[in-house]
């Protein structure tokens, strides 16, 4: 059988006689332990899963209780390799990085391998596949997911190449939930691909009724962002799932959009009023500007970039224990400074869907 081991991300040092630190290279965290015996640290870089805790214990002239009740404490605090037997995890090999990424949040075997099956078997909507649909959904099935719904009615044309993931001059003409169903394939063979050839409305969320969505990813433009976030906040709110407000380009900033965990976070239609709100203007002092065709410039990287952040909110989300970061606000990233500014936006109790008299409103 084996025994404990340290987790391969954890470093530990001898502060003092008295004081251990474990540092958690993959969140940068630090724990301190006092302890009273000297032995203490060599027995904890011993923990090589070679060993029972009974030849822990002989080998350190101690009771395999006192082993047992310090490898409780260090897997409390997720500092031992949890990821054995390795035969619980489908593909361990190709996902072992996203695994061990998990782990950092897990205090058991049995917790992580709840959080892995839980992002593995998730059902995840993503709407619009341009330059940042098409990221996302390259990184959740990067990071294990295997169940993903794509919608769009658009081909893809030689314009989308320069910005958008995985497709190709020979894939001109298809459309794109076709042509990235072939790339994504490629990165996993076993995934489940659900296409929806058509663009949003105000209607058509009613496809996925009897499906299975754990998120919804919104990167839908068709008419406007607005519009297509307030079709997905209401759906979101109605049937009660977590969704995303991908973000977009304009004016060398990007927007990283909100996180709406319904019940628990402002909804889209709290952060629509506190934005109108901030948004008041004199109309008297606006000039309006004509610009015939406007084409708004759109950078390949700085999609990439906010589609990274959508994949990782999703798969703390998809784990079902790793609070996601974006509730309640939303960010503006700035390519010329490099600087994130976010911006906090708190629930409101005069919301019409999820203040206390709000028609979606729930705890």
């Amino acid at each position: 059988m084996r025994g404990p081991k340290l987790n391969s991300t954890v470093s530990v040092v001898k502060i003092n006689e008295n004081l251990i630190e474990f540092f958690k290279t993959n969140t940068r965290s630090q724990i301190r332990i006092k302890v009273n015996n000297n032995t203490i640290y060599e027995l904890v870089n011993s923990l090589d899963g070679e060993k029972s805790v009974d030849e822990i214990a002989e080998s350190f002239s101690t009771t395999p209780e006192e082993v047992e009740r310090l490898v409780l404490f260090l897997e409390k605090r997720g500092l031992l390799d949890t990821t054995f037997p390795r035969d619980d995890f489908i593909q361990y090999e190709q996902f072992r990085r996203t695994i061990h990424f998990v782990e950092e949040y897990a205090i058991s075997h049995e917790d992580l391998v709840e959080m892995w099956n839980s992002i593995r078997n998730a059902g995840v909507l993503i709407i619009g596949l341009g330059a940042v649909g098409s990221w996302v959904a390259c990184n959740l099935v990067q990071s294990g997911v295997t169940k993903i719904y794509l919608m769009d009615a658009d081909k893809v044309d030689e314009t989308n190449l320069h910005r958008q993931f995985g497709y190709r001059y020979s894939d001109i003409g298809c459309y794109k939930v076709d042509a990235l169903e072939r790339r994504l394939k490629e990165y996993n063979k076993d995934i489940n691909i659900f296409k929806c050839y058509e663009f949003l409305n105000s209607e058509n969320l009613d496809t996925f009724n009897e499906m299975q969505l754990n998120l919804i990813i919104n990167c839908a433009d068709k008419p406007n962002v607005d519009t297509t976030s307030l079709w997905v906040g209401k759906y979101g709110m109605q049937k009660r799932i977590p969704h995303i407000i991908g973000g977009g380009y304009n004016l060398h900033l990007s927007l990283i959009g909100q996180t709406v965990m319904p019940g628990k976070s402002a909804c889209v239609n709290c952060f629509k009023k506190t934005l109108e709100e901030e948004n008041t203007i004199d109309p008297e002092k606006v000039r309006k500007l004509m610009v015939k065709n406007r084409k708004v410039g759109s950078f390949g990287p700085m999609c990439a970039i906010v589609a990274s952040m959508i994949g990782m909110e999703s798969i703390k989300i998809l784990s079902g224990k790793i609070p996601p970061s974006n509730i309640n606000r939303r960010g503006e990233f700035n390519i010329y400074s490099m600087d994130i500014k976010y911006k906090e936006y708190g629930r409101r109790d005069d919301c019409e869907w999820c203040g206390k008299e709000g028609k979606y409103f729930c705890n």
